[in-house]
């Protein structure tokens, strides 16, 4: 006997008036599939004191007088003793300070917060520091003032990333080409009571009026322009493009946004 599932699928609202089709909700599995971390959260003195024990080998006891608070995340991680001395393992995981192949930056803000994703790519693997994730703004759980620090495999970065920024399924819907007023769009970032430009179609309206993660990729060295994306929840994300007229919103479907990324580092890892 055919076994049927107890209840219907819930349905992505919007999408499915537009297209006139019953299309499954989508726009739940980003909170699935959270950035996660085990590497210990660091603040900006933390931060220093790591930097100056990876370039000088150790911090000594006038390094550390005084810290011992911002000391304890490093030396719980493994990363230095409790007397301020780079580990084998803090070794590892700061090469990439000295040794990297290429660097990444991901500025991102949400509701006028700001946060951060850097990389520094090495042979051995990526030194990773992560700021408050989407997923953490959009449940209202960012750790603001801090970064969580990770190494991972370069082939770990990509979803890492993805991740990070709240790359997941979405039905991307196609909003007719429309250039929006640079100034605008740059109070839009910042406010969601910004209306909505004239002359938008319905997935356009729809996508402006959802919260709004917006981010940059930047990499060195350079193997392109920065890449600017709007995360505008269930309408998947968009790339911001610049011309002449004006500023434009153009979706990207998921897969596509990540061979993005995907190809850009690739370039600046192998140039």
């Amino acid at each position: 006997m055919t076994e049927f599932p107890h209840k219907e699928p819930r349905t992505e609202v919007f999408a499915s008036s537009h297209t006139g089709e019953q299309l499954e909700q989508l726009s739940g599995i980003v909170g699935k599939q959270p950035y996660v971390s085990d590497g210990p959260w660091i603040s900006a003195t933390g931060l220093e004191l790591l930097q100056t024990a990876a370039e000088a080998g150790k911090l000594g006891r006038f390094g550390i007088a005084g810290k011992s608070a911002e000391l304890a995340p490093l030396v719980d991680a493994g990363l230095l003793t409790s007397k301020g001395a780079l580990t084998g393992q803090g070794r590892l995981v700061t090469s990439p300070w000295k040794d990297s192949l290429a660097s990444l930056r991901i500025s991102a803000q949400f509701r006028g917060h700001a946060a951060a994703f850097q990389a520094w790519l090495a042979p051995e693997g990526c030194l990773v520091l992560a700021g408050p994730s989407y997923s953490q703004f959009l449940a209202g759980t960012p750790r603001t003032g801090f970064h969580q620090l990770d190494f991972l495999a370069l082939d770990h970065l990509y979803p890492a990333i993805a991740a990070w920024t709240g790359i997941a399924p979405a039905w991307s819907l196609a909003a007719a080409p429309l250039a929006v007023d640079p100034q605008v769009l740059q109070a839009r970032f910042t406010s969601e009571a910004v209306p909505v430009p004239a002359g938008a179609d319905a997935p356009l309206a729809n996508m402006w009026r959802q919260p709004w993660f917006i981010w940059q990729l930047v990499l060195e060295p350079s193997s392109g322009p920065p890449l600017t994306y709007v995360n505008a929840g269930e309408a998947g994300h968009y790339h911001l493009g610049r011309d002449d007229a004006g500023a434009h919103l153009n979706v990207r479907p998921s897969s596509r946004l990540y061979r993005d990324i995907a190809t850009a580092v690739d370039r600046a890892v192998h140039r």
